[in-house]
């Protein structure tokens, strides 16, 4: 009985593990083409897990893991790139910039 607990219990935790690592690969993958869409480069080529997040888009309660990400603009580093990925849901990818914010569904 105690082996089927540890069994699944490590089950489990591959599973999350695996479903955590398509989800950073999700995130990178959206954040890198919002940034070549809009001229910009992504720092490193990663994204980092900042949250577990809950916000309104387009009228629906979306819950996710939020990514944060650097970027570059003219050889110049700026901050504040950010990618909600969640079941089921396109990716939203959000990108601050002095102009405003570019706003992405990838």
């Amino acid at each position: 009985m105690l082996g089927l607990i540890l069994f699944l219990i490590s089950a489990l935790a591959a599973f999350c593990w695996w479903r955590l690592v398509r989800a950073r690969e999700q995130a990178r993958s959206a954040a890198g083409a919002a940034c070549r869409e809009h001229g910009l480069v992504l720092m490193d080529d990663t994204v980092v897990l900042d949250s577990l997040d809950a916000t309104r888009w387009r009228d629906k309660r979306i819950i996710g893991l939020r990514y944060r990400f650097d970027f570059a603009r003219n050889g110049v580093l700026n901050r504040g790139g950010r990618v909600l990925i969640s079941p089921r849901q396109r990716a939203l990818v959000v990108i601050n910039t002095p102009e405003g914010q570019l706003i992405e569904t990838i």
